[in-house]
């Protein structure tokens, strides 16, 4: 496209000149005015050409910027292949190569280098784990995998204020629940000084972070303000009673009844220890309050549903929530009634 732009102004040229020169070369009285027509004449070409020709060609002319800019990058790509032929043992070529490929979008090739990379820096380039670390993101249309942090982790090794390590180990650890580390690889990303619009989406992040970061902190608090610690065991008598595959529920409830204040669902295994608290409210605004005086049934369901059946095995305790004391439940007979502890 480069040729046939620069061919087309070079036949424009023309054209002005086979109007213009005429009159430029005229020399009489009025030659002043005769140079001010070439010069209009000149224009009035050339303003015609660039108006017509956009519209009457078939040449896309909006995507124009990004065709030169992706011949561009071939001809850098060149460039860079030219000099790792030139320096086959120059790390920085083989980055610079590999960071070409990742954006022109050829991952495998970019994979290529940046191992190339890896290996002559006996593994101790961040920026080459890092930019395999990216390739395999790119190649998984961005989606986190184990190979790819894997890379991430042992560059911030190498390197602790890698930017792509710091950055994609920051979003695995905030995906898996883990605040405080994501937290702090994004403050450390944000103190390398990253552009204005960068620095500003980073600082949202962690913003959002110490949000959700405290309404852990409180849940925590309460959770532990209302817990019950609980050693569930089978009583002697009971030992093999119990089917494989069974279910242990364990319910937290009033004294006055109503709806559970808390539930877990477990294997039937004994002893084991459990912990209730105000996390394991199964409705909204129905949970165990500090101090207050609840009733834990445990009941090993054979059917393996929540509802009392004839044939499972219970047992039960009155307590206060939020007391530090590990309770002992001793299951130890089967249930009354069907109905008796739904």
């Amino acid at each position: 496209m480069t040729g046939f732009i620069a061919a087309a102004a070079l036949l424009g040229l023309g054209a002005i000149l086979f109007v213009a020169w005429p009159l430029l070369r005229v020399r009489t009285a009025s030659e002043g005015s005769q140079r001010w027509s070439a010069l209009v004449a000149a224009v009035l070409v050339a303003g015609a050409a660039l108006a017509l020709y956009p519209r009457l060609s078939h040449w896309s002319w909006s995507q124009a910027p990004a065709a030169a800019a992706a011949e561009a990058e071939g001809s850098n790509i060149q460039a860079l292949l030219q000099a790792t032929r030139l320096h086959p043992d120059d790390v920085p070529a083989w980055l610079e190569l590999g960071r070409g490929y990742l954006r022109a979008g050829q991952w495998a090739l970019a994979r290529r280098s940046y191992r190339r990379a890896d290996t002559l820096s006996a593994g101790r380039s961040a920026a080459a784990l890092a930019g395999l670390g990216q390739t395999i993101m790119f190649e998984n249309n961005g989606a986190e995998n184990d190979a790819a942090i894997e890379l991430f982790n042992r560059a911030l090794k190498v390197d602790p204020h890698s930017p792509q390590a710091l950055f994609y180990t920051a979003v695995a650890l905030m995906h898996a629940g883990y605040l405080q580390d994501a937290r702090n690889r994004f403050a450390t990303l944000l103190s390398l000084g990253p552009p204005a619009a960068v620095s500003e989406a980073i600082a949202k992040q962690i913003a959002g972070l110490d949000a959700d970061i405290a309404a852990a902190n409180a849940a925590a608090k309460t959770s532990t303000d209302t817990a019950i610690h609980l050693n569930i065991e089978l009583a002697p008598a009971l030992q093999g009673r119990v089917p494989a595959g069974a279910s242990l529920f364990v319910f937290v409830r009033s004294p006055q009844g109503g709806a559970p204040l808390a539930a877990k669902r477990l294997p039937a295994t004994f002893p084991q220890r459990v912990e209730l608290s105000a996390a394991d409210s199964l409705i909204a605004g129905n949970s165990i309050s500090k101090g207050q005086r609840v009733l834990v049934v445990a009941r090993i369901s054979t059917s393996g549903t929540p509802t009392a059946a004839a044939g499972d095995l219970s047992g039960q305790l009155s307590t206060l929530a939020g007391q530090s004391t590990q309770h002992q439940l001793l299951i130890t007979g089967p249930v009354a009634t069907p109905g008796s502890q739904k």
